[in-house]
C-alpha cells in the first residue's frame, strides 16, 4: 500500500510511525515538509494519483482535499469530525471522524466482551483536552486516566476533560445479564494515530465504499484492525 499523509502535527507524525511498522505499507509520502524521514519507504508525496489513500489531520482544508482527491480518484481519510460535510454517495471513499472520540470509542461496543444485546443500555465515553469538570456524570477509565467527571452531549455520549498527555475511551454495557465494561487508555496522540492509521489501512484495502461517511460505520473492522496493531483493551464484567 502507498499512503500519503497531509499534516505536520504530532498526530500526523505518530500516524506515519505506526504505518511504517506495517508490512503491507510499501511507501509513505508526506505532502508537507518537516515530517520525520523514517527510512527509504518515506519521501515527499508526488503524484497523489499513485497512492492508495490520502490521510489528513487537517493541514489542508477538507473541501480542498475532497475536490482534489475526487479528480484523482484517490480515497481520503480525515481525522476531524467535519460536521458540516454532507454524508452520502461519492465517487470515491471519504472517511471522516477517524479519531478517538467519534471513531474508536463507539467501535468498542464490537468487542466480544461487550456482548451487546437488544435489552442492554450502552454508555460511550471518552476524554478530550480541556479543563477537568468538577461535576457531571462519574466515569472511570482504565489507568492511568482513572475516574473523571463527564458531561453528556446531545447524542447521549459522555466527554471528560484532561490536561495531561493521557487519554481514554470506555463503553459500559448494562442489562439483565449484568454489566460489561470495555476501555482503553494510553498516550492521547498514540490512540489518535492508531485510530487514524487503522482507518487508513481499511480504506486502502476496500472496507469503506464510495461514499462520504464516518469511520465508526465499520466499527467492528476498525477495532479489529487497531487490536492487530497492538491496541491494549481492558475488560471487566459482573453478573447479576
Amino acid at each position: 500500500m502507498r499512503i500519503a499523509i497531509d499534516g505536520t502535527d504530532e498526530i500526523a507524525a505518530r500516524t506515519a510511525r505506526v504505518l511504517f511498522a506495517e508490512r503491507d505499507v510499501s511507501h509513505i509520502g508526506f505532502m508537507q515538509s518537516g515530517m520525520p524521514q523514517l527510512g527509504k519507504r518515506t519521501a515527499p508525496a508526488e503524484d497523489l494519483e499513485t497512492y492508495d489513500v490520502v490521510v489528513s489531520t487537517g493541514e489542508t482544508a477538507a473541501t480542498d482535499l475532497i475536490a482534489r482527491a475526487s479528480v484523482l480518484g484517490v480515497p481520503l481519510v480525515l481525522w476531524h469530525d467535519e460536521p458540516g460535510l454532507h454524508r452520502g454517495p461519492s465517487t470515491m471513499p471519504v472517511v471522516v471522524s477517524a479519531n478517538l472520540g467519534s471513531g474508536l470509542a463507539p467501535s468498542l461496543v464490537h468487542h466480544p466482551s461487550a456482548a451487546v444485546t437488544s435489552s442492554d443500555t450502552v454508555k460511550i465515553a471518552w476524554t478530550e483536552l480541556g479543563r477537568p469538570l468538577r461535576k457531571g456524570e462519574a466515569v472511570t477509565f482504565p489507568d492511568p486516566v482513572g475516574p473523571r467527571w463527564a458531561a453528556k452531549r446531545g447524542n447521549g455520549q459522555l466527554v471528560a476533560r484532561t490536561t495531561d498527555e493521557w487519554s481514554g475511551a470506555i463503553v459500559t454495557v448494562r442489562g439483565p445479564g449484568g454489566e460489561r465494561i470495555v476501555g482503553v487508555s494510553d498516550l492521547g496522540t498514540h490512540l489518535e494515530a492508531l485510530t487514524l492509521a487503522s482507518v487508513a489501512l481499511l480504506t486502502a484495502g476496500g472496507t469503506y465504499g464510495p461514499s462520504i461517511g464516518d469511520a465508526s460505520e465499520h466499527g467492528a473492522e476498525l477495532l479489529e484492525r487497531a487490536m492487530e496493531m497492538e491496541l491494549d483493551v481492558a475488560v471487566w464484567s459482573s453478573s447479576l
